[in-house]
Protein backbone atom coordinates (compact mmCIF):
# COMPACT_ATOMS: atom_id res chain seq x y z
CA UNK A 1 0.00 0.00 0.00
CA UNK A 2 1.34 3.53 -0.96
CA UNK A 3 1.15 6.45 1.92
CA UNK A 4 1.05 9.91 1.07
CA UNK A 5 4.55 11.47 1.22
CA UNK A 6 5.68 11.83 4.77
CA UNK A 7 2.79 10.19 6.49
CA UNK A 8 3.71 6.82 8.48
CA UNK A 9 1.60 3.36 7.79
CA UNK A 10 0.64 4.24 11.38
CA UNK A 11 -1.24 7.71 11.12
CA UNK A 12 -2.78 6.54 7.55
CA UNK A 13 -4.20 3.79 9.21
CA UNK A 14 -5.64 5.60 12.37
CA UNK A 15 -8.77 6.57 10.93
CA UNK A 16 -9.17 2.66 10.61
CA UNK A 17 -8.42 1.99 13.65
CA UNK A 18 -10.35 4.06 15.59
CA UNK A 19 -13.20 2.98 13.39
CA UNK A 20 -12.76 -0.50 14.62
CA UNK A 21 -12.18 0.63 18.11
CA UNK A 22 -15.84 2.01 18.23
CA UNK A 23 -17.77 -0.77 16.39
CA UNK A 24 -15.62 -2.81 19.56
CA UNK A 25 -17.05 -0.51 22.14
CA UNK A 26 -20.40 -0.34 20.31
CA UNK A 27 -20.85 -4.32 19.90
CA UNK A 28 -19.72 -4.74 24.13
CA UNK A 29 -22.28 -2.09 24.66
CA UNK A 30 -24.88 -3.38 23.32
CA UNK A 31 -23.60 -6.87 24.38
CA UNK A 32 -23.69 -5.18 28.63
CA UNK A 33 -27.42 -3.94 27.75
CA UNK A 34 -28.50 -7.63 26.38
CA UNK A 35 -26.45 -9.32 29.68
CA UNK A 36 -28.96 -6.77 32.11
CA UNK A 37 -32.05 -7.89 29.82
CA UNK A 38 -31.07 -11.17 30.31
CA UNK A 39 -30.78 -11.45 33.96
CA UNK A 40 -33.72 -9.47 34.58
CA UNK A 41 -36.42 -11.65 32.34
CA UNK A 42 -38.84 -14.23 32.98
CA UNK A 43 -38.26 -15.68 29.71
CA UNK A 44 -35.88 -15.88 26.43
CA UNK A 45 -36.97 -15.71 23.12
CA UNK A 46 -34.23 -16.61 20.95
CA UNK A 47 -33.62 -16.78 16.85
CA UNK A 48 -31.39 -16.16 14.58
CA UNK A 49 -32.12 -13.06 12.06
CA UNK A 50 -34.58 -13.49 9.67
CA UNK A 51 -36.19 -16.76 11.12
CA UNK A 52 -39.81 -15.35 11.32
CA UNK A 53 -39.63 -13.61 14.70
CA UNK A 54 -41.54 -10.22 14.12
CA UNK A 55 -44.48 -12.53 12.83
CA UNK A 56 -44.26 -14.10 16.10
CA UNK A 57 -43.70 -11.53 18.28
CA UNK A 58 -47.32 -10.29 16.31
CA UNK A 59 -49.28 -12.54 17.31
CA UNK A 60 -47.72 -12.74 21.03
CA UNK A 61 -48.56 -9.04 21.09
CA UNK A 62 -52.10 -9.45 20.06
CA UNK A 63 -52.47 -12.47 22.22
CA UNK A 64 -51.66 -9.82 25.29
CA UNK A 65 -53.15 -7.13 23.91
CA UNK A 66 -56.92 -9.26 24.04
CA UNK A 67 -56.01 -10.90 27.09
CA UNK A 68 -54.45 -7.93 29.41
CA UNK A 69 -57.21 -5.27 27.79
CA UNK A 70 -54.54 -2.97 26.51
CA UNK A 71 -54.56 -0.51 24.08
CA UNK A 72 -52.77 -0.93 20.68
CA UNK A 73 -49.21 -2.17 22.75
CA UNK A 74 -45.72 -2.16 20.78
CA UNK A 75 -44.28 -5.45 19.65
CA UNK A 76 -43.22 -7.38 22.91
CA UNK A 77 -39.61 -6.15 24.07
CA UNK A 78 -38.41 -7.01 27.17
CA UNK A 79 -40.14 -5.59 29.74
CA UNK A 80 -42.63 -2.90 28.06
CA UNK A 81 -45.64 -4.87 28.44
CA UNK A 82 -45.01 -5.86 31.92
CA UNK A 83 -44.78 -1.80 32.43
CA UNK A 84 -48.06 -1.55 31.31
CA UNK A 85 -49.40 -4.73 33.38
CA UNK A 86 -47.54 -6.68 36.19
CA UNK A 87 -49.19 -9.94 35.30
CA UNK A 88 -47.29 -10.10 31.89
CA UNK A 89 -43.79 -11.44 31.37
CA UNK A 90 -40.28 -9.76 30.63
CA UNK A 91 -39.42 -11.46 27.34
CA UNK A 92 -36.01 -10.94 26.32
CA UNK A 93 -36.05 -11.19 22.50
CA UNK A 94 -32.73 -11.58 21.28
CA UNK A 95 -30.83 -12.76 18.08
CA UNK A 96 -27.47 -13.60 20.51
CA UNK A 97 -25.54 -11.57 18.06
CA UNK A 98 -24.04 -9.06 20.69
CA UNK A 99 -23.47 -10.95 23.91
CA UNK A 100 -20.89 -13.06 22.95
CA UNK A 101 -19.26 -9.67 22.24
CA UNK A 102 -19.56 -8.60 26.22
CA UNK A 103 -18.87 -12.03 27.52
CA UNK A 104 -16.70 -14.37 25.31
CA UNK A 105 -18.04 -17.74 25.18
CA UNK A 106 -15.81 -20.63 26.38
CA UNK A 107 -15.89 -24.20 24.45
CA UNK A 108 -18.72 -26.60 25.50
CA UNK A 109 -20.73 -23.94 27.22
CA UNK A 110 -21.36 -21.25 24.35
CA UNK A 111 -24.79 -20.48 25.97
CA UNK A 112 -23.64 -20.46 29.97
CA UNK A 113 -25.29 -16.78 30.22
CA UNK A 114 -28.77 -18.80 29.41
CA UNK A 115 -28.40 -22.04 31.37
CA UNK A 116 -30.77 -20.63 34.38
CA UNK A 117 -33.32 -19.68 31.67
CA UNK A 118 -36.43 -20.19 30.26
CA UNK A 119 -35.78 -20.24 26.18
CA UNK A 120 -38.28 -20.29 23.48
CA UNK A 121 -36.18 -20.86 20.39
CA UNK A 122 -37.31 -20.03 16.89
CA UNK A 123 -35.78 -21.36 14.31
CA UNK A 124 -35.93 -22.07 10.04
CA UNK A 125 -34.46 -23.61 7.23
CA UNK A 126 -31.18 -22.38 6.97
CA UNK A 127 -31.31 -22.09 3.33
CA UNK A 128 -34.09 -19.78 3.55
CA UNK A 129 -33.41 -17.58 6.53
CA UNK A 130 -29.85 -16.87 4.84
CA UNK A 131 -32.16 -16.48 1.25
CA UNK A 132 -33.88 -13.86 3.60
CA UNK A 133 -30.74 -12.17 5.07
CA UNK A 134 -29.32 -11.31 1.96
CA UNK A 135 -32.32 -9.17 0.89
CA UNK A 136 -32.40 -7.83 4.51
CA UNK A 137 -28.58 -6.87 3.46
CA UNK A 138 -29.19 -5.48 -0.12
CA UNK A 139 -32.16 -3.43 0.73
CA UNK A 140 -32.91 -2.46 3.98
CA UNK A 141 -30.12 -3.11 6.42
CA UNK A 142 -28.30 0.61 7.10
CA UNK A 143 -24.74 0.82 6.20
CA UNK A 144 -23.87 1.45 10.31
CA UNK A 145 -25.72 -1.98 11.33
CA UNK A 146 -23.64 -3.76 8.78
CA UNK A 147 -20.48 -2.81 10.27
CA UNK A 148 -22.21 -3.87 13.45
CA UNK A 149 -22.31 -7.32 12.45
CA UNK A 150 -19.51 -7.78 10.75
CA UNK A 151 -21.14 -8.48 7.37
CA UNK A 152 -19.52 -7.42 3.91
CA UNK A 153 -20.36 -4.26 3.36
CA UNK A 154 -23.37 -3.37 1.03
CA UNK A 155 -20.97 -1.29 -1.70
CA UNK A 156 -19.78 -4.90 -2.83
CA UNK A 157 -22.80 -5.89 -4.69
CA UNK A 158 -22.26 -9.12 -3.56
CA UNK A 159 -24.52 -12.03 -5.78
CA UNK A 160 -26.99 -13.98 -3.47
CA UNK A 161 -24.29 -17.06 -4.00
CA UNK A 162 -21.59 -14.95 -2.42
CA UNK A 163 -23.60 -13.95 0.24
CA UNK A 164 -24.25 -17.58 1.08
CA UNK A 165 -20.68 -18.79 1.16
CA UNK A 166 -19.82 -15.66 3.52
CA UNK A 167 -17.91 -17.46 6.57
CA UNK A 168 -20.74 -14.61 8.62
CA UNK A 169 -23.44 -14.81 6.63
CA UNK A 170 -23.43 -18.41 5.41
CA UNK A 171 -25.41 -21.41 5.46
CA UNK A 172 -22.32 -23.23 7.06
CA UNK A 173 -22.18 -20.48 9.81
CA UNK A 174 -25.93 -20.79 10.31
CA UNK A 175 -26.32 -24.16 10.89
CA UNK A 176 -23.02 -23.92 13.43
CA UNK A 177 -24.82 -21.93 15.62
CA UNK A 178 -28.24 -23.74 15.50
CA UNK A 179 -26.18 -27.18 16.03
CA UNK A 180 -24.88 -25.19 19.25
CA UNK A 181 -27.65 -23.80 20.70
CA UNK A 182 -29.29 -27.28 20.00
CA UNK A 183 -26.21 -29.42 22.11
CA UNK A 184 -26.48 -26.89 24.72
CA UNK A 185 -30.74 -26.74 24.65
CA UNK A 186 -30.34 -29.69 27.85
CA UNK A 187 -28.34 -27.04 29.95
CA UNK A 188 -31.49 -24.57 29.92
CA UNK A 189 -33.93 -24.63 32.87
CA UNK A 190 -36.94 -25.18 30.45
CA UNK A 191 -36.71 -24.90 26.36
CA UNK A 192 -39.67 -25.32 23.71
CA UNK A 193 -38.38 -25.03 20.21
CA UNK A 194 -40.73 -23.39 17.37
CA UNK A 195 -40.46 -23.44 13.64
CA UNK A 196 -40.96 -21.52 11.34
CA UNK A 197 -42.64 -24.00 8.55
CA UNK A 198 -44.70 -25.46 11.24
CA UNK A 199 -46.05 -21.66 12.02
CA UNK A 200 -46.83 -21.48 8.51
CA UNK A 201 -48.82 -24.75 8.07
CA UNK A 202 -50.07 -24.77 11.69
CA UNK A 203 -50.18 -20.92 12.93
CA UNK A 204 -52.71 -21.56 16.48
CA UNK A 205 -51.09 -24.93 17.28
CA UNK A 206 -47.68 -23.28 17.06
CA UNK A 207 -48.91 -20.00 18.48
CA UNK A 208 -50.56 -21.91 21.37
CA UNK A 209 -47.31 -23.73 22.21
CA UNK A 210 -45.65 -20.61 22.83
CA UNK A 211 -48.49 -19.08 24.50
CA UNK A 212 -48.59 -21.75 26.85
CA UNK A 213 -44.69 -22.00 27.43
CA UNK A 214 -44.86 -18.20 28.51
CA UNK A 215 -47.88 -19.05 31.06
CA UNK A 216 -49.90 -16.40 29.52
CA UNK A 217 -53.49 -17.55 29.95
CA UNK A 218 -55.72 -17.52 26.72
CA UNK A 219 -58.71 -18.55 25.52
CA UNK A 220 -59.60 -19.99 22.38
CA UNK A 221 -61.09 -16.92 20.55
CA UNK A 222 -58.31 -15.04 21.58
CA UNK A 223 -56.01 -17.02 20.03
CA UNK A 224 -57.56 -17.37 16.59
CA UNK A 225 -57.78 -13.43 16.58
CA UNK A 226 -54.43 -13.33 17.22
CA UNK A 227 -53.62 -15.96 14.42
CA UNK A 228 -56.13 -13.87 11.86
CA UNK A 229 -54.39 -10.86 13.14
CA UNK A 230 -50.91 -11.76 11.89
CA UNK A 231 -52.02 -13.45 8.88
CA UNK A 232 -49.32 -13.14 6.10
CA UNK A 233 -52.00 -10.88 4.12
CA UNK A 234 -52.95 -8.72 6.84
CA UNK A 235 -49.37 -8.48 8.02
CA UNK A 236 -48.03 -7.28 4.55
CA UNK A 237 -50.65 -5.03 3.92
CA UNK A 238 -49.89 -3.24 7.13
CA UNK A 239 -46.44 -2.99 6.20
CA UNK A 240 -46.99 -1.69 2.37
CA UNK A 241 -49.76 1.30 3.79
CA UNK A 242 -46.94 2.36 6.25
CA UNK A 243 -44.39 2.82 3.79
CA UNK A 244 -46.81 4.13 1.34
CA UNK A 245 -47.71 6.52 3.32
CA UNK A 246 -44.04 7.30 4.43
CA UNK A 247 -43.33 7.79 0.88
CA UNK A 248 -42.42 11.60 -0.67
CA UNK A 249 -45.57 13.06 -2.65
CA UNK A 250 -45.65 11.87 -6.29
CA UNK A 251 -43.37 8.83 -5.56
CA UNK A 252 -44.97 5.43 -6.82
CA UNK A 253 -46.27 2.85 -4.76
CA UNK A 254 -44.74 -0.48 -4.36
CA UNK A 255 -45.11 -2.96 -6.72
CA UNK A 256 -44.43 -6.56 -7.16
CA UNK A 257 -41.04 -5.72 -8.45
CA UNK A 258 -39.97 -4.44 -5.12
CA UNK A 259 -41.72 -6.69 -2.98
CA UNK A 260 -38.10 -8.12 -1.91
CA UNK A 261 -36.90 -5.33 -0.39
CA UNK A 262 -39.65 -5.68 2.31
CA UNK A 263 -39.69 -7.23 5.81
CA UNK A 264 -42.63 -9.38 5.09
CA UNK A 265 -41.38 -10.65 2.06
CA UNK A 266 -42.64 -14.20 0.81
CA UNK A 267 -43.73 -16.71 3.39
CA UNK A 268 -42.81 -19.73 1.55
CA UNK A 269 -41.40 -22.83 3.16
CA UNK A 270 -38.60 -23.69 0.39
CA UNK A 271 -38.78 -19.95 -1.08
CA UNK A 272 -35.22 -19.89 -1.68
CA UNK A 273 -35.47 -22.32 -5.04
CA UNK A 274 -36.92 -19.36 -6.24
CA UNK A 275 -33.64 -18.03 -6.43
CA UNK A 276 -31.24 -20.40 -6.23
CA UNK A 277 -30.06 -23.13 -9.57
CA UNK A 278 -31.02 -26.84 -9.18
CA UNK A 279 -27.27 -27.14 -8.85
CA UNK A 280 -27.17 -24.90 -6.38
CA UNK A 281 -30.31 -26.48 -3.83
CA UNK A 282 -28.52 -29.43 -4.58
CA UNK A 283 -25.49 -28.20 -2.71
CA UNK A 284 -26.84 -26.43 -0.04
CA UNK A 285 -29.23 -29.25 1.57
CA UNK A 286 -25.76 -31.00 1.56
CA UNK A 287 -24.54 -28.16 3.47
CA UNK A 288 -27.50 -28.59 5.66
CA UNK A 289 -27.42 -32.33 5.98
CA UNK A 290 -23.82 -32.66 6.90
CA UNK A 291 -23.54 -29.82 9.59
CA UNK A 292 -27.16 -29.82 11.30
CA UNK A 293 -28.64 -32.50 13.35
CA UNK A 294 -31.04 -34.34 12.03
CA UNK A 295 -33.36 -33.42 14.98
CA UNK A 296 -34.13 -30.13 13.74
CA UNK A 297 -35.93 -32.22 10.64
CA UNK A 298 -34.39 -30.28 7.99
CA UNK A 299 -31.72 -32.98 6.76
CA UNK A 300 -33.95 -34.08 3.51
CA UNK A 301 -34.80 -30.49 2.15
CA UNK A 302 -36.69 -29.82 0.33
CA UNK A 303 -39.69 -31.68 2.06
CA UNK A 304 -39.42 -30.73 6.06
CA UNK A 305 -39.47 -33.49 8.39
CA UNK A 306 -41.51 -33.21 12.07
CA UNK A 307 -39.24 -31.98 14.72
CA UNK A 308 -37.92 -34.72 16.88
CA UNK A 309 -39.31 -34.38 20.29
Amino acid sequence: MEYAKGVSPEIANRPRLVERLALYRERRRRGARELGRLKRSDVVLFSPGNSGRTWLRVMLTRVIEQTYDLSSPPLVSFDNLRKLDHRIPAIAVTHNRWLPYFRRPRRGRECAPYYSQRVLMLVRNPIDTCVSQYFQWKHRSKDTNVALKGWPPRSSDLSLQDFLAQPRTGVEQLCAELATWLRESHKFQAVSILRYEDMLVDPATSLRQAVEFLSLPVSDEVLGEAVDYGSFGKMKQREMDRVDAERPDGEPAMTATTADGHKTRAGKIGGYQQYLSAAECEYYAGVVAANLPPAFGYSQLPEIHPLAT
